[in-house]
């Protein structure tokens, strides 16, 4: 770890790393298996999902209604329990109750049950986190893992509560108070996990309305979220693609997880890297994935745990292969978040069909308003903003920099984009519509930079005793801190100034750009606390003054 550890405590990443390997790792190891679910027994008849040209609107029951049967099979000598569920002739789902909600999907063609079940912190969907990181401390196994809000439970097997379910225009609907994960006492946290879940054919849609009601007003550093995950029974391998011709059919990767130079049974870390295609696919059967979509997968992760010499593909099963999307998000107190995200069952060629005609931005466009909040934007080392939602337009930052041996300097504290596949060739220009004010003493003019990430690279740093990890996920290797920018020169007058960028022409502006960051020169090594940015705009149109 001498390499990448650094880089992920810079990141913040290092304990959700290791939070996600022991979740996924630890519990109960009597599992009773059963090769195939009983029929549910459908008490209620659903009526079709609306046509998909429709709007969603995130519409409600108007009161709970009654789950549509019990699943009678056990995991871990736990009953499953109540559920709802909705099929076509080609899956099946289950909403169960007993797991806050939490999916399962069956494959009727290759005839398995997909999701892990093995304890409560596994399932799928939209694990979340924020701050502070001794939030947990008084757990009893998950010191400084902080705030954990998890939709299926607890580490003590307590499930979510469900606050009401119901069927909406053939969407099961739930609403669920999360809990702590690191607890083992129910512990309820003010955070609601709405989800409305629909089969279209050989497709699970998933729309998710997330509503923070936190009383701690505190503004915590960002952390890195799941939206969404699944983790699926068994060792298998997992197919993506980082390349520089997206939505094109190039060829995909593939791989099983194994670190190969250690040995066979050596499973690669949970390093985040960047698609340019947002999905991953998981094989279940030959030529057949699940797929997992969702606008904005493009800083991924995935990763096979717990491998055991007997192999074992049921629902309850302790090995397991993970996929994810890993945005960092600021997870604001009194913030409501809407996301959506789709399993598709299918050859590759099935998944790749439908997420090519989902819509997608080819461009950076980002608009800082009452409306759009930071755009997916994060700060990192050492600053704070007004929180969202907005009260009013423009997202204003103050830098505050971080304490290092009794020196605080903002030098390191930097805005940077949410993760995108944005075709260098369609971007030759870029506008940034901002103010600066500077600390005491800041000259006139304030040299910045713009830096930006490739598909393909790792922007800080990795593990030399990967290697087959970094050549499949970081093809390009480590992003050069001298060669991938270009200087942004602001005004330190408070005063609103668009700024026009070049990036035709610069030998690093090609193939795919994943990501920006907005920071200060390496020179001078100390810059004071203070500053405040302001950004209105940040995109390829022109604003103007």
């Amino acid at each position: 770890m001498t390499h990448i550890l650094p880089a992920l405590l810079r990141a913040g990443l290092l304990l959700m790393v290791f939070a996600l390997l022991s979740r996924c790792q630890n519990g109960v190891t009597a599992v009773d298996q059963t090769a195939e679910p009983p029929d549910i027994p459908k008490t209620v008849a659903l009526p079709p999902l609306p046509p998909p040209t429709r709007p969603f609107t995130y519409e409600t029951p108007t009161e709970s209604s009654a789950w549509m049967g019990t699943n009678p099979n056990s995991i871990n000598g736990r009953p499953i329990g109540p559920v709802s569920a909705a099929e076509s002739s080609i899956l099946r789902v289950e909403v169960r109750r007993d797991y806050g909600g939490s999916i399962q999907i069956y494959d009727k063609v290759s005839n398995q049950a997909l999701i892990n079940f093995y304890d409560m912190g596994r399932e799928s969907g939209m694990a979340s986190y924020g701050g502070p990181r001794s939030f947990a401390d008084d757990s009893p196994r998950w010191k400084n893992i902080g705030y954990n809000p998890l939709q299926a439970g607890d580490d003590g097997f307590n499930p979510s509560p469900i606050l009401v379910h119901g069927i909406v225009n053939g969407w099961i609907y739930t609403k669920a108070q999360c809990l702590s994960w690191a607890h083992q006492d129910a512990r309820r946290l003010p955070f609601f996990y709405e989800q409305w879940v629909g089969v279209d054919s050989n497709k699970v849609h998933v729309k998710v309305r997330l509503t923070h009601q936190r009383p701690d007003k505190t503004f915590y550093n960002v952390e890195e979220q799941e939206w969404p995950m699944m983790m699926i029974s068994g060792h298998r391998r997992v197919h993506f693609y980082t390349g520089s011709r997206p939505y094109q059919h190039d060829l995909t990767t593939v791989s099983d997880g194994i670190e190969r130079s250690i040995g066979s049974m050596a499973t690669q870390q949970s390093t985040p890297f960047y698609l340019t295609e947002p999905w991953e696919g998981v094989e279940i059967a030959p030529d057949r994935l699940i797929g997992l979509y969702s606008p904005g997968f493009f800083r991924a992760n995935y990763n096979v745990a717990a491998l055991t010499p007997s192999p074992d593909n049921s629902e309850g099963s302790l090995t397991l292969t993970y996929v994810g999307n890993r945005p960092m998000v600021h997870l604001d107190s009194d913030n409501i978040w809407h996301k959506d995200y789709t399993y598709i069952l299918g050859s590759e060629q099935d998944i790749r069909q439908y997420v090519y005609a989902q819509p997608r931005q080819m461009v950076p466009d980002f608009t800082f308003n009452k409306a759009g909040g930071r755009n997916g934007w994060f700060i990192q080392d050492g600053g704070y903003d007004q929180q969202e939602p907005f009260s009013s337009d423009d997202w204003r930052v103050m830098f505050t920099g971080k304490t290092e041996n009794g020196v605080t300097n903002a030098r390191g504290t930097k805005l940077i984009s949410t993760t995108g596949s944005w075709p260098a060739s369609q971007s030759g220009t870029l506008y940034i519509r901002m103010a600066y004010t500077g600390p005491p003493g800041a000259p006139a003019q304030v040299p910045l930079r713009l830096a930006w990430l490739l598909n393909g690279q790792e922007p800080n740093g990795f593990n030399s005793q990967y290697p087959d990890q970094n050549r499949t996920r970081f093809p390009r290797g480590i992003r050069g801190p001298d060669d991938q920018y270009v200087p942004l020169v602001v005004q330190n007058d408070g005063q609103m100034h668009t700024y026009k960028l070049t990036m035709t022409g610069h030998p690093a502006w090609k193939d795919v750009v994943q990501q920006f960051e907005i920071a200060h020169n390496y020179s001078p090594a100390f810059v004071a606390p203070g500053e405040v940015l302001t950004l209105r705009y940040f995109g390829t149109h022109d604003p103007g003054q």
